[in-house]
């Protein structure tokens, strides 16, 4: 794996978990969706100025801190800088008459700080005086470059050195044997080093005849284009449930995350039928010793297939469970958008690939309210507490209230009766009048050819790239199987073409080969009016 060093900058290929959630916040354009937000304590009688200079010292500390991305002949880089300006600002509120109340309202307004990733640093911060001895800052960062154990380290290394300036001493802090784009060079080089190769026949065979969609009812017709909109409801868990679920755990030889997952899937079975259900699930891809104490994002997600079918008491599907997660495990390394790459499955026009519904279990409850949505519905427990994040394409807030309301109805009589058979268990309510999904083949368009000169470029290069031979204007991009990597080669192809520089987000507006040709014609008629403007023949 190559890298160069571009002036004063380091240049390397991202990591694949840099890759997939930067090429994700290209789609979701304008959704704050990838902005990691934290408000951190810092109670040390320290100025200003001494804790921007403990900023400063972890910033020089973890190049993450001062990277940002470009693309480079259809690849994307992580650019690694020397030195950055410090994006932190002051503000006292030690006068203020509701100080609590006007950070909430800062820290809510967060998520809609714009963060440029082409332009370094990709975070801000703001130091907020409450006392003489009182601060909090609020943080955000772009997900490209810190994950949850990111912002632990993160935390932990601020109140280091923080503590050590007050004591008048050296910070203890952790070695950093390498950096975050040593990770990424690394991950690549085994990859290309034969490593995909068994990921690949690995995760072919788990996922052969994948259904194409969950089948969960909903009271909305999915649309042809994403929009990311989403929002959340909370729910308590009940004390049955928290304490019930560990002792279940011990006895089945399994984990706490194992138990809530299979009361996931129980509960899709039961919503949808299904006895096929698909869950993504996220692993913090950190088991080397050398990366844990690294600021940057490392997470990866991983496909759980759930066998429903048989009627299984719960017991036996906790079982398949167990059993299938450690199994996967040992391929978790496969990055997400290379799985969507290698399974290389059409899909229909709307529908997230792979899986469309996740799970997580935190230790550290939630990271804040949603203001969108990846997958269609994420369910999220912490803390004795569970969070339903929904899209609001596909799903509304009485849909999501019903599964809230029916996992806890379903894991409580799974903590009663652990050998009863699903059937037997408590029914849960199903949302009120569902919308079907609708088949692909159902939404199907009529073939139209290529029109205009450039609509023909598009379609040339995605037969090339796509190794489609009939390719129309109406056709999508991702409904022909074109994923991430695909999309980077086809924008380097037609740029070079025409010799147009054609951004990653104009590919986005509208995924037809219509639509981008539209956005090329917008930016060649541009550059004509710029030639005219400064009299370049």
């Amino acid at each position: 794996m190559t890298h160069t060093q571009d002036l004063d900058v380091f240049v390397v290929p991202a990591s694949y978990a840099q890759e997939r959630v930067w090429f994700a916040s290209q789609m979701a354009q304008d959704v704050p969706l990838y902005h990691v937000t934290d408000k951190i304590p810092l109670p040390y009688a320290l100025s200003f100025e001494q804790i921007r200079d403990a900023i400063a010292l972890v910033c020089e500390r973890h190049e993450t801190m001062r990277t940002s991305f470009r693309v480079d002949e259809g690849v994307l880089m992580q650019v690694v800088h020397p030195h950055v300006d410090l994006p932190v600002a002051e503000l006292d509120l030690r006068s203020h008459p509701n100080p609590a109340g006007r950070i909430e309202e800062l820290y809510a307004d967060l998520t809609n700080v714009e963060l440029s990733l082409v332009d370094p640093p990709l975070w801000r911060a703001t130091l907020i005086r409450r006392g003489e001895t009182d601060w909090m800052m609020l943080f955000v960062a772009h997900h490209t470059l810190i994950d949850f154990v990111a912002e632990v380290n993160l935390r932990t290394e601020l109140f280091e050195v923080c503590a050590a300036m007050v004591a008048g001493r050296e910070a203890v802090l952790p070695d950093l044997p390498i950096q975050y784009a040593d990770h990424a060079v690394w991950q690549r080089d085994r990859m290309e080093g034969g490593r995909l190769a068994e990921l690949t026949a690995f995760w072919r065979a788990e996922l052969a005849d994948l259904p194409m969609v969950h089948g969960l009812p909903a009271s909305r017709a999915r649309p042809a284009d994403r929009t990311f909109a989403g929002d959340d409801i909370v729910f308590p868990l009940g004390e049955k449930i928290i304490t019930g679920v560990p002792a279940l755990a011990r006895t089945a030889g399994a984990t706490p995350f194992m138990v809530m997952l299979a009361g996931y899937a129980a509960l899709v079975h039961q919503l949808s039928g299904a006895t096929d259900v698909v869950v993504g699930v996220p692993v913090a891809g950190r088991d080397a010793p050398e990366v844990r104490p690294l600021i940057g994002m490392f997470v990866n997600m991983v496909v759980s297939r759930v066998d429903v079918s048989g009627d299984p008491t719960f017991t036996e599907l906790l079982g398949r469970v167990r059993d299938r997660l450690l199994t996967a495990w040992d391929y978790q390394d496969m990055p997400f958008q290379k799985l969507v790459e290698v399974l290389g499955a059409h899909r229909a026009p709307g529908v997230p690939p792979v899986y469309q519904l996740g799970f997580n279990y935190l230790d550290l409850g939630f990271s804040g309210r949603a203001a969108a949505a990846e997958d269609d519905l994420l369910l999220e427990i912490s803390e004795g507490l569970g969070r339903v994040e929904y899209s609001t394409d596909v799903f509304t807030a009485a849909d999501a209230q019903a599964i809230a309301d029916g996992y806890v109805t379903l894991m409580s009589a799974v903590i009663a009766d652990p050998t009863a058979r699903l059937s037997t268990l408590a029914t849960v309510a199903r949302p009120a009048d569902p919308v079907a999904e609708t088949p692909a083949d159902e939404q199907a368009h009529e073939f139209v050819a290529p029109r205009t000169a450039a609509e023909e470029l598009v379609a040339e290069v995605w037969t090339e790239v796509l190794g489609v031979a009939r390719i129309g204007a109406l056709d999508n991009f991702f409904t022909l199987g074109g994923h991430s990597l695909l999309a980077l080669r086809v924008i380097a192809r037609i740029s070079a073409a025409i010799e147009i520089d054609l951004p990653i987000q104009a590919f986005f507006v509208d995924t037809t080969v219509a639509g981008v040709a539209a956005q090329v014609e917008a930016i060649l008629l541009q550059d004509m009016d710029d030639n005219e403007a400064e009299g370049t023949p």
